[in-house]
């Protein structure tokens, strides 16, 4: 932090030096784990839920993974995310309170101004229980007083396919998506993992009918998969944006389509570090210097700000930066891509609301 002090004002240096006058762009932050323990806490109590652990912080420490617990992607979304948070996450009442917390709270302490927030409403509806649509517009309702509170902040909801579910599902989420994009949702993602059945190929007719009605393409792709997933995943879908894509430093004609096609990748570099995605802070900056010096446009996002020990976004600027993985200048020009490469496009130029 002590490079921070010496190149911003005493004031500025207090808050962090990505406190700017701008704010921070968020691309890539999942509903789940956007929502703080407390308010899963304060949920579970409200709801009448069993939660795994009686005492508090036993259950804080459950939920959250940090440089002395770790697991992989695929342990924490079966034992924990899956099962714990979106159940809690789950029906009007917690998706308005969840999103609206998670809005608001990202706004207040980490002045971030942009924050497009992703989540498949069919994993926050118990099993179908609630209806699609109630459930839908409890997401909207959180996120549309959120900006009212906050005349600064932008925003904007991803609804995530998921790769386990049947084409079907899927396409209903999309025939959603197209429904409220006028009331904010912005894009499409598939997440989840299946290596098995899953195709991208199959979604390109339905890739293109969401994108014929004004939303965005981004895909979960190159995070634990190997680089065949990512090359099917630019040839069939063409996306925007690209959910981690880390692995792609291995493959160099990979590295200059990305690059030629001006595909942005959503970098999440701690949450990689925890789910074992990346060995350690050697890797992670041969990753982001790879890519920075191949012309490849990134971002840096949190993914799971709140299932993370000490991950909100400005926590990860400074420790890029204290660990020496990458400069302050090329972190400004992260900022800078992320921006350019958002999903949201008010109707309001003068506004942040989209009615």
């Amino acid at each position: 932090m002590e490079g921070i002090r010496k190149n911003g004002s005493s004031a500025r240096a207090k808050r962090g030096f990505f406190f700017r006058p701008a704010g921070l762009p968020e691309l890539h932050a999942h509903l789940g784990s956007s929502i703080s323990p407390q308010t899963y806490w304060h949920i579970a109590h409200t709801e009448g839920y069993k939660l795994p652990k009686r005492e508090y912080h036993e259950f804080v420490d459950h939920l959250i993974l940090d440089p002395g617990r770790k697991m992989t992607l695929k342990e924490y979304l079966d034992k924990i995310y899956h099962p714990i948070l979106d159940r809690l996450s789950s029906g009007a009442m917690a998706l308005e309170k969840g999103i609206y917390d998670s809005l608001s709270g990202a706004y207040r302490s980490n002045n971030i101004t942009l924050l497009e927030l992703r989540g498949n409403p069919m994993k926050h509806n118990h099993d179908g229980e609630v209806d699609l649509d109630h459930a839908i517009m409890a997401m909207l309702r959180g996120m549309e007083k959120a900006l009212l509170e906050y005349p600064r902040l932008r925003a904007g909801i991803i609804f995530c396919l998921d790769r386990q579910f049947t084409h079907e599902k899927n396409r209903i989420i999309v025939d959603k998506a197209i429904k409220y994009h006028r009331r904010g949702v912005i894009g499409i993602d598939f997440s989840n993992y299946n290596p098995h059945t899953f195709h991208f190929r199959d979604y390109v007719s339905l890739v293109e009918k969401a994108r014929k009605n004004g939303l965005k393409i981004t895909s979960h792709s190159g995070e634990t998969d190997d680089t065949n997933d990512m090359w099917e995943c630019i040839d069939s879908l063409k996306p925007d944006r690209i959910g981690h894509g880390i692995k792609a430093v291995h493959d160099k004609k990979l590295m200059k389509k990305i690059a030629e096609l001006g595909i942005v990748l959503e970098i999440c570099p701690l949450s990689n570090l925890m789910t074992r995605a990346l060995k350690d802070n050697r890797e992670l900056k041969h990753v982001l210097q790879t890519f920075y010096h191949n012309g490849i446009k990134f971002c840096i996002n949190t993914d799971w700000p709140e299932m993370i020990r000490d991950a909100h976004l400005s926590k990860q600027y400074e420790y890029l930066l204290k660990n020496k993985i990458m400069t302050e200048a090329q972190l400004e020009k992260t900022v800078t891509w992320a921006f350019e490469a958002t999903f949201i496009n008010l109707p309001n130029k003068n506004g942040n609301l989209y009615l």
